[in-house]
């Protein structure tokens, strides 16, 4: 796989609360995306401590299972993800204890990617998509106030894009004592695999996505910068941050 990210602050905001990490190891490839919120300090401390608490987690359980000579396996990839997104959200949540940071947290959604699979992650309302031969498809499940509205019934898809509560989200890293992480598995890698904030789905939407990846192709990075630019020219509303994997 080739990995390309990119984050941009957009239009209207004073600071980028986004991070992201692409970081390759022996067997398997992780990527993550962080949306920070809780006011300009919180959100930009929330998502830069979860960032670096999560890639040490991952590092430290792949070199210890390489060590005791153990299979990175799907089962124990899962695991990896979930236990870096508990180490992170207790980072976060201590970060919280400071009367100055009161409130803040981050989203994370993440992938591990090898020959053979691809296992997510996801807390809060960052997105990952699979994309390939025309078609585009959410493999997250946001968790927001709005998609628990879907999922009753009480308003459809397309009316939840422009619900005024599409930003309340249910679950993030740094809330509460621990996180409860949702799982995905793949038992392939896609052609493409897509990672972003809402900054990208409040503003593009997934055929608008699915338009600019596929004519892209493998160019990945001038991709995601048409990603951002997309996101900007319909407004810029929020902190824009996009991975895309291209299997090569």
């Amino acid at each position: 796989m080739k990995f390309f990210g990119y984050s941009d602050i957009g239009k209207r905001r004073a600071t980028n609360q986004d991070k992201f990490l692409i970081r390759c190891f022996d067997g398997v490839d992780v990527i993550a995306v962080f949306d920070g919120m809780g006011g300009a300090k919180g959100g930009e401390e929330a998502s830069s401590i979860a960032c670096e608490t999560f890639e040490s987690s991952v590092a430290r359980s792949i070199e210890l299972e390489l060590e005791e000579g153990g299979q990175l396996t799907r089962t124990f990839a899962e695991k990896m993800l979930c236990d870096a997104a508990e180490a992170a959200n207790e980072a976060v949540y201590e970060l919280s204890s400071d009367p100055a940071l009161k409130g803040l947290g981050t989203t994370v959604v993440a992938a591990a990617v090898t020959d053979g699979f691809t296992v997510a992650i996801n807390v809060g309302d960052s997105r990952i998509y699979e994309i390939g031969s025309g078609s585009i498809r959410q493999i997250s499940k946001d968790n927001s106030y709005v998609q628990y509205l879907v999922d009753i019934g009480q308003i459809t898809k397309e009316e939840a894009a422009n619900h005024p509560q599409k930003n309340l989200i249910t679950k993030c890293l740094g809330t509460e004592e621990t996180a409860e992480p949702d799982t995905y598995r793949l038992a392939y890698v896609p052609d493409w695999l897509l990672l972003c904030s809402d900054g990208l789905t409040n503003s593009v939407s997934d055929g608008q996505i699915l338009e600019i990846v596929s004519a892209g192709g493998e160019d990945g990075k001038a991709t995601v910068r048409r990603l951002v630019d997309a996101a900007n020219e319909a407004g810029g509303s929020d902190n824009i941050t996009v991975i895309l994997a291209v299997r090569s």
